[in-house]
């Protein structure tokens, strides 16, 4: 059994190789890798397969699967097949990179203590890898003296879900332990979760099993570019990801993790946001419009009429809706 087991939920090919070549420079080697392939006519595979990528590909413990041709699925699909098979898991995004010492430093946070994922800071590049800016962190975090900072849940709460601030950042700069792993966020069938943005979603549901340890170094890339999954909020999925933060809101203040003032705060923030990327004239965002105008001064009403609405907006996509994930494939490279 490897430590590590890093999984690849790939689509683009153009970046893919300098995805490999970070994985191929670590320093700590007791790692595997899968590639679950969401690219158009498994173009991944074909290219792994004809020796593209060269000796980054051979240099790996590389294993390459078919995924469900959906780049959510594809998140919960390699999830499903790592199930807890190493102590930790690694969710390396197909067009970011991380440094040499990526894994070796956040093996060294884990030691510290009991944690239900490491997070190290990341560079921001604009498509290429050249960094252009940082991502600031909350002033507990950024003023510690310390290299290894836990970050508990009345922390993470604070600091994140009033401002809708995903300081933490994305999969790519997160190593799971497997205990962490088991709240990785799914649809929920009945209720409000934090499933919404799954990386958000998966740091505020795991940090209530265990802190998460901040890594106070740069070891890795978020790369920009206009084809990233960030950038394409204005669409039917688009909806579900621009209105989580209202329902992260509400889920935390009815668990008490967060004050009426700053559910107001977050939807303000969420309502402008909405308007910027829809518009008017987008059925289920004026919906969510509605719902808030009309009960925004009660919250408890707000959560009983926001819940099926919620539910009802997962289900009309086929990758957020409950159980729909197809039957695991099996490994073809």
């Amino acid at each position: 059994m490897p430590t590590i087991t890093t999984l690849i939920p790939a689509y683009k090919k153009e970046y893919l190789g300098e995805t490999l070549l970070g994985l191929a420079r670590q320093t700590f080697r007791d790692f595997r890798v899968v590639i679950s392939d969401d690219s158009p006519d498994d173009e991944i595979t074909h290219l792994i397969r004809a020796g593209h990528y060269g000796d980054l590909s051979r240099s790996l413990d590389l294993e390459v699967v078919r995924g469900p041709k959906n780049a959510r699925l594809n998140h919960q699909s390699l999830m499903d097949r790592w199930a807890g098979s190493s102590p930790f898991v690694h969710l390396q995004l197909d067009d970011d990179v991380v440094f040499p010492e990526f894994y070796r430093s956040h093996l060294a946070a884990h030691r510290t203590g009991r944690f239900s994922a490491s997070v190290s800071r990341r560079w921001v590049t604009q498509g290429g890898l050249m960094p252009v800016m940082g991502i600031n962190q909350p002033a507990p975090v950024a003023q510690s003296p310390l290299l290894h900072v836990p970050v508990d849940a009345e922390l993470l709460f604070r600091t994140m879900v009033p401002t809708c601030n995903n300081w933490i950042g994305e999969f790519t700069h997160m190593v799971m332990s497997a205990e962490g792993a088991r709240a990785y966020p799914r649809p929920p069938v009945d209720d409000l979760s934090y499933y919404g943005w799954l990386d958000v979603g998966f740091a505020l549901s795991a940090v209530q099993v265990a802190p998460l340890v901040i890594v106070r170094d740069h070891l890795g890339i978020f790369r920009q570019h206009p084809s990233q999954t960030t950038h394409r909020l204005n669409t039917g999925i688009g909806r579900v990801s621009s209105l989580a933060w209202v329902t992260t809101a509400l889920l935390a203040w009815r668990e008490g993790r967060i004050a009426a003032t700053d559910v107001v705060t977050a939807i303000k923030w969420n309502v402008r946001q909405c308007l910027e990327r829809f518009g008017e004239e987008d059925a289920m965002i004026n919906e969510s419009f509605d719902l808030i105008q009309k009960h925004g001064g009660d919250l408890e009403q707000l959560v009983v009429a926001w819940r099926p609405f919620w539910l009802r907006l997962l289900a009309m996509h086929p990758a957020t809706a409950p159980g729909a994930l197809p039957a695991r494939e099996p490994a073809i490279a």
